[in-house]
Formats: C-alpha cells, sequence, structure tokens
C-alpha cells in the first residue's frame, strides 16, 4: 500500500513538472515597453524588454523605428556594455523644439543595436534604454521593432493591439500619452504604469509569462490528477483477493480428508481439527487468525 501510494505521488509530480515546462515551452517571445503612459510635452525615459524564444538560437540585432506620425525632437540610446546602437536620422517637414538644442529639423528615425556576442547561459531578455523627448501632442506613439537572431530568423513587432484584436500575435509596444492637465490630477497619478511628469524611473509591469506558466501548472495538475485516477482504478481490490483464498481453501479442504497440516498459505478447516461445526460457523474467520 505505501508503495503504490508513493508511485501515485511521483506520478502526479512528474507530471506536474512536464505541464509546466510544456506551458513554459509554448510560450512566446514577446516585446514590452515601460513605463507604458507618459505626458505630452514631457521628457521619458523608456525600457524595451526584449525576451527569446528560439533557444539555441540568441538574438543579435534589435531595430525600433520610431513612430513617423509622432516625431520627437531628441532621442537618445543609453549605453549598454552588450549592445552597440547606431541612429538613423530623417527630416520632417515642420521644426520641433528640442530640449538641449532649441528648434531641429531632424530626427531620430531608427535605431539599430547590434549584439557584442552570443549571450552568457541564463541572461535572460535584453532591455535596451532609450531616452527622449519633449513627446509629441497626441494620444499614443506605436513603435515597431525588427528582432533578428542569430540563424537568420526575423520577427516583426508591427502589430498594435485593436478593438477586433486585443491580443495580435506580434503585438508592437504602444506607449499611452495623456495631457499636462490630466497628468497633474488624481487620475492619472492612480493609472497604472504613469509616473510624474519628468521621472525617469520605469515603473514594472505583470509579467505577460505568468499567463503561459499558470497554463502550465494547470494542465500539469489535470495531467496528474488523471494519472492518479487512472492508477487508482488499476490496484488490486481486496475484496476479490479474499474472495479468490476462501475459494481455493474450500477446493483444498474437499480435495484432501486426511487431518494433516495446511499447506503455507492455506487456510486451515476448523472440521479436521475436530472443531465442532457450529464453532465454525460462529468463528469465521476469526478461528482462522487464531490458528495462524
Amino acid at each position: 500500500m505505501r508503495h503504490r501510494a508513493m508511485c501515485w505521488i511521483v506520478a502526479l509530480v512528474t507530471a506536474m513538472v512536464a505541464g509546466t515546462t510544456l506551458g513554459a515551452g509554448a510560450a512566446i517571445a514577446d516585446v514590452t515597453v515601460t513605463p507604458g503612459q507618459a505626458v505630452q510635452g514631457d521628457a521619458a525615459k523608456l525600457v524595451f524588454r526584449v525576451t527569446e524564444d528560439r533557444a539555441p538560437a540568441y538574438t543579435t540585432k534589435i531595430e525600433l523605428l520610431m513612430p513617423e506620425s509622432a516625431p520627437v525632437a531628441e532621442t537618445y540610446p543609453m549605453s549598454d556594455p552588450q549592445w552597440a546602437p547606431r541612429m538613423t536620422m530623417r527630416k520632417v517637414d515642420q521644426t520641433l523644439d528640442g530640449v538641449h538644442h532649441g528648434q531641429v529639423t531632424e530626427v531620430v528615425g531608427s535605431i539599430v543595436w547590434t549584439r557584442a556576442g552570443a549571450p552568457a547561459p541564463g541572461g535572460g531578455p535584453a532591455e535596451l534604454v532609450v531616452s527622449l523627448g519633449p513627446l509629441p501632442r497626441t494620444d499614443q506613439m506605436t513603435f515597431h521593432l525588427v528582432q533578428t537572431y542569430s540563424d537568420g530568423h526575423v520577427t516583426n513587432w508591427n502589430q498594435p493591439p485593436s478593438a477586433e484584436v486585443p491580443q495580435p500575435d506580434f503585438p508592437a509596444p504602444v506607449l499611452t500619452l495623456a495631457p499636462p492637465a490630466a497628468a497633474a490630477g488624481p487620475t492619472a497619478a492612480a493609472a497604472p504604469g504613469a509616473g510624474p511628469p519628468g521621472s525617469d524611473a520605469a515603473v514594472d509591469e505583470p509579467d505577460q509569462g505568468l499567463g503561459s506558466l499558470t497554463t502550465g501548472l494547470v494542465a500539469g495538475l489535470i495531467l496528474g490528477l488523471a494519472v492518479a485516477a487512472w492508477l487508482y482504478l488499476r490496484r488490486p481490490r481486496r475484496g476479490a483477493t479474499d474472495a479468490d483464498r476462501a475459494e481455493t481453501a474450500s477446493a483444498a479442504s474437499d480435495g484432501d480428508s486426511s487431518p494433516t497440516e495446511p499447506a503455507a498459505g492455506t487456510p486451515a478447516d476448523p472440521a479436521a481439527s475436530g472443531a465442532p461445526s457450529g464453532k465454525r460457523a460462529a468463528s469465521g474467520g476469526r478461528a482462522w487468525r487464531l490458528h495462524e
């Protein structure tokens, strides 16, 4: 009984681990930007977090395309020892007020980061920081990001969420912009991902990988319960075993009338030892245990 219970426990734990692994393996890479909300006309520091899903291949190049419809006067990629940035400029139709350089007629159109070398095992996702401002007077900025892997595969993160497709397969990172008056009110202060005007602190957002992990745990639990139920239904039934023993003992007593000692593992016949039949009928299995 103890061995069988241990098998059930092992099967359950194994199934849960397998389900968790499958859930984690099923999760695809994603791209996020934090904070998710900023203030129009203000400066901001954005962190683009790029995960991977093609091991053992790894990301070698990341290109960030700035939105053409919402140009920013000044954009600066922050230094990173693992990534070398290169900016491409483009002209704008109207001059923009900059933060440090007055009015500008050229803005950053794209930034390409090239990885310095292969990442260390378990290094985690890439986190690329961009400082920019003043932010445009628009409701949001939708960035496009191109991710290139060491095996040549290219993933385009350019699908903005919509009412029809709230969770696209390759979502583009979106920065929501609030008017300065709304940002100064109590509602904006409580908005998730929002920070005070001019704040450079990035606010962590919920990890989208938790959904896959939770799915894997649930799948593993269901699989483990199914295995445990299957083992339970296949267990030997005690009632059937006792009945088989009783039938074997009856057949043995009918075939051999000599008062010899019972064979090992066979119930003794109380009639062969001279015990009254009434006592045998009254004591039943208890008489056998005492004899044994």
